[in-house]
């Protein structure tokens, strides 16, 4: 490529790049700050729904509360008095018929006889006409219609919503309430005497008949509201009210029918169905179920337990309009998906929401769309915001599409300029281009022109005195390459006879390990060299005896080698009927009287027979042996020098072996093999490896976990010196 050619390349290159790197980080910190945005408002409105769950939570703990609260007449429509339906308030959307339990008469009965005897309950006070919003009260277990019975379970279904007024607690109605849950609680107490629990009992009547008090009130301004709202509801079509914040009772109502009369009918089979279907509904939105002793004078008479339509739950915690593009969702701890009408939930299915949730996989990194989820502590509802991004994202795309390509025209137009600045640059560079040429072809001889002082005729002189330097060179590289040759040759020659060397040192150790009856044997050796000094051979004897012998040969190589061609040659001689020690004695006077010169080899030979064990050492390092019995490891030590040297005198040592025991033999090259950092492993690390692998099955395991420790400390290199293993266990 033309150096004009390359300059272009090179500019455009250097602004195009750049201008792809500015458009690049701006797009992605703009959808990294849009996502984030977008993030932030999910989160948020998904607090907005854990925020909603809670105050239904506490609303409705807090409504039922007080209708337990009120005082329990014996009028005839049964012991909870009618003003219940005031008392519930904002709730009342939201539950859609109250189940009171008595307690069996003779329990109570019972009860009451073992503290003291009964007292007879003041005759209630007579109903007011039109006074409070009648209710309908259903008997638990009749199919038909049938009469309400006295003392038997009911049930008391609350106006519709639009019917009730928001109604709030006011600060002395929570102060009412606190104070009858305390003394209905010290009623409970069976150590009360009976003037402390007639003094309670009438403080108590009092504090319900003032709370009584103040809840009639509030159902009479709530009525008067009712009449003045019944007119205009009486010409209009009836609309559903839209949700708004709590209000004191006496607020006004925007749609209100006229209130219920009492009716007693029986409940069927299938509405106790729906009831029950209903309230395990509710106890997985709402994680509990909301119930709440009634108590007469401190005694509890009776249970109420809410219906609860989960359905005003569920909308009323998603919230938002339906013309948003989020799509708030909630998925219970059955995995039951809700959300605000079918095509949602259809969408939520697409884009695999409802599926990552259920996994409970991370619902980031969905194309298109960004999501946030809570948990309920108390329910496990899982509440969640799934909001679009895909066509804002598009839409940023194809801005940073719009002005790297305006960017790519200005880049263009810069060119244009650059073409004829790039051909005075280069005029002078033909001749030095075409000099360049005939050198490389092999004309050293030719010489460039120097025309100009500037960089391209420092760049002439450079190329003239290159030619004289590759003619000179090119002289010396023919005498190098001759000298190469001989050196190829030679060293092929040596390859030659190394390979030999090895592969009869490799000759001289057993091929294969004997397989005996008694014990379980093998071998690992890695060598330093191609030619190594390391040496181990096996002889099995008439009574099943089993001879094994280790050694190390000094240095390596070629030398290494002839003293292991020695002793091998001496111990095919050793039939195991002469001791070890008497062995080594007389190999040692062998190798002397060859006069091999500083050449010598340690070498350590043991007998097996039967449980016995007896070794004899000329310089090797101890025989190690694992005793299964106890799991330790003790260490056969010999103080003898190689053969080879001085020393002539080899003394033996015999031990008891018992099944399970496993013997190592082992060269010094285990020991004070070294790692990265030049550091040896060491003796005691030696027998702690040994230790670790003694634990294996078979004598092939230990020798297994033995090479793994090799290879973690030295890696994979030819190690500093030979390093040979010989296991032999007992069996």
């Amino acid at each position: 490529m033309r150096i004009r050619t390359q300059l272009i390349l090179a500019t455009f290159l250097l602004a195009v790049v750049p201008l792809a790197a500015i458009v690049t980080y701006s797009y992605r910190s703009s959808r990294r700050a849009l996502e984030a945005a977008d993030r932030r408002e999910t989160e948020r409105l998904t607090q907005q729904m854990d925020h909603r769950l809670a105050s239904i939570r506490a609303d409705l703990d807090q409504s039922i509360t007080l209708v337990s609260a009120l005082p329990v007449s014996d009028a005839g429509t049964g012991e909870i008095d009618t003003s219940i339906a005031a008392a519930m308030g904002d709730v009342t959307s939201l539950v859609e018929s109250l189940e009171f339990k008595p307690v069996p008469v003779p329990e109570r009965r019972e009860q009451t006889e073992k503290r003291e005897q009964p007292e007879r309950p003041e005759p209630p006070e007579p109903p007011e006409p039109e006074r409070e919003p009648k209710v309908v009260i259903v008997g638990e277990h009749a199919a038909p219609p049938a009469p309400f019975i006295p003392g038997g379970p009911m049930m008391i279904d609350l106006p519709r919503a639009p019917m009730m007024p928001r109604y709030g607690l006011s600060e002395q109605q929570r102060e009412l309430l606190g104070e009858i849950g305390r003394l209905g609680g010290q009623l409970g107490d069976p150590n009360l005497s009976r003037d402390q629990r007639e003094d309670l009992r009438k403080e108590l009547a009092a504090m319900q008949k003032q709370l009584n008090a103040i809840v009639v009130a509030d159902a009479r301004r709530y009525r008067q509201v009712i009449r003045h709202a019944q007119h205009p509801q009486e010409t209009a079509a009836p609309q559903p009210a839209p949700a708004a914040a709590p209000v004191p009772a006496v607020a006004a109502v925007a749609a209100v029918a006229a209130a219920p009369r009492v009716e007693v009918r029986g409940l069927t089979t299938q509405e106790v169905e729906k009831i029950k279907l209903a309230e395990k509904k509710a106890a997985l939105i709402l994680g509990r179920k909301f119930k709440a002793p009634v108590r007469k004078q401190g005694e509890v008479v009776g249970q109420l337990t809410p219906s609860i339509n989960y359905d005003r739950v569920i909308k009323r915690v998603l919230g938002g309009a339906e013309d948003r593009d989020e799509i708030p969702f909630a998925i219970d701890s059955e995995g039951t998906v809700y959300t605000r009408n079918p095509d949602e939930r259809a969408m939520l299915d697409r884009i695999g929401v409802v599926q990552r949730v259920r996994a409970g996989q991370s619902t980031r990194g969905i194309p298109g769309w960004v999501v946030s989820t809570s948990t309920d502590k108390q329910s496990g509802l899982r509440i969640g915001v799934a909001r679009p991004v895909g066509e804002t994202l598009e839409i940023l795309r194809r801005t940073a599409a719009r002005n790297f390509g305006l960017g790519l025209g200005l880049i263009a137009f810069a060119l244009i300029g650059i073409v004829p600045l790039s051909n005075h640059l280069t005029r002078d560079v033909k001749l030095v281009t075409e000099g360049a040429e005939r050198i490389a072809q092999g004309d050293l001889m030719t010489r460039l022109p120097v025309k100009t002082k500037n960089e391209l005729g420092q760049l002439a002189r450079a190329f003239n005195r290159m030619a004289e330097d590759l003619s000179l060179q090119q002289q010396k590289i023919i005498e190098q390459e001759v000298q190469q040759r001989v050196m190829t040759v030679e060293y092929d020659r040596k390859s030659v006879e190394l390979e030999d060397a090895r592969r009869f040192q490799l000759s001289m150790l057993p091929k294969h390990v004997p397989l005996h009856d008694h014990y379980d044997i093998a071998v690992y050796t890695r060598t330093a060299t191609e030619v190594g000094g390391d040496y181990y051979d096996f002889h099995v004897g008439e009574a099943e005896s089993l001879s094994v012998t280790i050694g190390d040969a000094t240095g390596h190589g070629a030398k290494a080698g002839t003293m292991v061609t020695v002793i091998k040659t001496l111990f095919a001689g050793y039939d195991g009927s002469s001791s070890p020690s008497a062995f080594l004695r007389d190999a040692a006077e062998k190798i002397k009287r060859m006069e091999l010169g500083r050449m010598s080899m340690a070498l350590s030979l043991a007998r097996l027979d039967g449980h016995k064990l007896t070794i004899a050492s000329a310089g090797m390092p101890p025989v190690l042996v694992h005793r299964v019995a106890t799991s330790e490891v003790e260490e056969v030590v010999f103080s003898a020098t190689p053969l080879g040297t001085l020393g002539t005198d080899y003394r033996e040592t015999s031990i008891e072996v018992a099944p399970g025991d496993t013997l190592l033999f082992l060269t010094d090259g285990f020991p004070e093999l070294m790692n990265d950092s030049g550091q040896q492993f060491g003796y005691a690390a030696a027998y702690d490896a040994f230790a670790s692998a003694a634990r294996g099955a078979s004598a092939n395991e230990v020798i297994a976990s033995l090479a793994s420790v090799v290879e973690r400390w030295h890696g994979n290199a030819a190690p500093n010196d030979d390093v040979t293993f010989v296991v032999a266990r007992v069996s």
